[in-house]
């Protein structure tokens, strides 16, 4: 079919232009902090729904232009956070189009997409918002399409309901100017609407064969903006949805997203990781919807071997212990029967949680469930029935179990456990990572031992990110998906390893130091840690660094021991806070 769909010319998304379908999908995930789920844009402006998506083609003076078919887009984040700005170029300069997530009630649910395009040309033009039979690496289905007048509307002009197959897609401000259909039989909607034939009466769209497509197109004066709404979510389909009275503008919501970044945060001499932290720190608040994770920020499994405990592990470390807290205590409701798997996802989670939170009566509810989960783990290791990823995972996650219990004053467990973490990363072949988020995850364990090399692998791999901070990653049934939670969670990690290293007595400040660093300030603030929240700055004074510290320890800890081996191998304090010249 997509063969045939390319011969009579229709317009296939980024990703099924015939020169990108070998290529790794590649896309941004847009939403809210909370339940509900993510919505997809694909690197030219497609925003994705159920089995269906929505495109935008611009006509300017020349002629119609089409994003996923032109070479002058260019796409990127607005202000760090998961909203996508997408540029095309037209005679006179940009059409700019924003993607974004919202809250405003519905009878059923609260969830909106925005999608606002603003023509920042010196003449008017034509903006067509077009529903398509597409997702965004796949043909989808839409067997009909309508539309209808509904409530709300800017000033007089009333709002209109697109509906794909009955259910609410798209709400729009008032009525389009022109509109017209297309099908699989009559061919694809663009012949009508790039020959000026489309009409002004409503229309609606019908295909049997699932390929279904209607456009709404629109004047755009100089400088106007328009915004088209997209319900996401839990709906009701038979509900009348209206126009929201009130809708969020881009600047608002960048705010209220770095309002949810709040809490570590990082400051450093060259920009590539701090941006990379910054922008992973937000998209995190994509993943977690209220009762679990999810790479994809829609239904990947909640237990998912390697992204679940890396996800629940950056969030501790971003010091929102809230979003993981519920998931350890309530660990069998999300289990249905142990596996090597989900007991080494639970191990990692529950001893980072515990670690860096100390959250009282935890370690004691637990750790029937601990002790149970490393007799399995350590079973199946003597049977041989671990694969290299399981073992490098489980020796991962067994050594920072250990850590937890010697932290909570059981030594004797702790090193028990600890022989088995030594003998099932020791035993069998090497595993190598394969997915982005398990090679920032090797990267983070070089970085916090301080091998030579390992910030510019660290360097290398964030140079592979798409233009809006993300990376693909596994999918259900084998597919790929184009934006990896996992990975951007693997990204929080890899950067605090940068600067900062758990030790058994103590905390190793910038174990890893980049020569392109020199003479350059660092900081990173309020960061959890096992033996506190810390915060730290280096300042230079011509050739020698200056070490500012505080850290808030953890109660009913002795003396903590701070050292820098990257700056002064021989110095160490004891002392909380201070400062000194290395």
């Amino acid at each position: 079919m997509l063969d045939r769909l390319t011969e009579q010319q229709w317009v296939l998304p980024w990703h099924l232009q015939p020169r990108r379908r070998t290529l790794e999908p590649s896309t941004t995930l847009v939403g809210t902090v909370g339940p509900g789920p993510a919505t997809t844009v694909d690197p030219a402006g497609l925003l994705v729904g159920a089995g269906w998506s929505l495109d935008w083609w611009i006509g300017a003076d020349d002629r119609w232009h089409l994003p996923s078919v032109e070479a002058s887009v260019r796409q990127t984040l607005i202000d760090d956070a998961p909203v996508v700005e997408t540029r095309l170029r037209v005679p006179g300069g940009d059409v700019v189009q924003r993607v974004y997530g919202i809250r405003s009630q519905r009878m059923v649910g609260d969830e909106w997409v925005v999608v606002e395009v603003e023509n920042l040309t010196p003449v008017p033009c034509a903006v067509a918002f077009v529903v398509r039979p597409f997702v965004a690496d796949a043909i989808g289905a839409a067997g009909q399409i309508e539309i209808s007048p509904t409530l709300g509307g800017v000033g007089r002009d009333e709002a209109h309901l697109i509906r794909v197959d009955s259910r609410p897609a798209v709400v729009l401000p008032r009525r389009p100017a022109t509109m017209a259909s297309g099908s699989l039989a009559d061919g694809d909607v663009k012949g009508v609407v790039t020959a000026g034939e489309a009409g002004s009466e409503l229309v609606d769209a019908k295909c049997s064969d699932g390929l279904a497509t209607g456009a709404y197109i629109y004047p755009l004066a100089h400088t106007a903006k328009i915004r088209v709404l997209v319900p996401v979510g839990e709906m009701d389909p038979n509900e009348t949805i209206g126009f929201p009275t009130v809708i969020p503008d881009v600047d608002s919501v960048g705010s209220g997203w770095a309002i949810h970044a709040r809490g570590p945060r990082v400051v450093l001499p060259e920009p590539r990781a701090e941006v990379a932290f910054d922008r992973a720190v937000r998209q995190l608040g994509l993943a977690h919807d209220g009762s679990g994770v999810h790479r994809d920020g829609v239904d990947a499994p909640v237990i998912d071997a390697g992204a679940t405990e890396t996800i629940l592990t950056a969030l501790d470390m971003l010091d929102r212990p809230n979003d993981v807290g519920p998931m350890v205590v309530g660990w069998a409701d999300l289990v249905f029967g142990a596996d090597t798997d989900s007991d080494v996802t639970f191990l990692a989670t529950v001893a980072w949680h515990q670690r860096l939170h100390r959250v009282p009566g935890v370690l004691e509810w637990v750790m029937a469930d601990v002790a149970a989960a490393v007799e399995r783990i350590d079973r199946a290791d003597r049977k041989g029935r671990l694969t290299p990823a399981q073992r490098a995972r489980a020796a991962r996650a067994l050594g920072s179990t250990a850590e937890m219990l010697a932290l909570g004053a059981q030594p004797q467990a702790a090193q028990q456990v600890e022989e088995v973490a030594g003998r099932i990363g020791s035993g069998g072949p090497a595993f190598e990572p394969v997915e982005t988020y398990e090679k920032f995850l090797a990267v983070g364990e070089r970085l916090d031992a301080g091998e030579p090399g390992a910030f510019e692998e660290l360097e290398t791999l964030l140079a592979t990110a798409s233009s809006t901070g993300t990376w693909p990653g596994p999918g259900r049934d084998g597919r790929r998906i184009g934006h990896d939670l996992a990975a951007s969670a693997a990204v929080v990690i890899a950067v605090r390893s940068l600067l900062v290293a758990e030790r058994r007595d103590g905390l190793d400040l910038l174990p890893t130091m980049a020569a392109m660093w020199f003479g350059g300030g660092v900081e990173i603030h309020d960061a959890p840690t096992a033996w506190g929240k810390l915060s730290y700055g280096i300042r230079w004074h011509g050739q020698r660094p200056a070490l500012l510290w505080d850290l808030q320890p953890h109660d009913a800890l002795g003396p903590v021991t701070l050292r820098t081996p990257s700056l002064d191998p021989e110095w160490s304090t004891t002392e909380l806070r201070g400062e000194t010249l290395l």
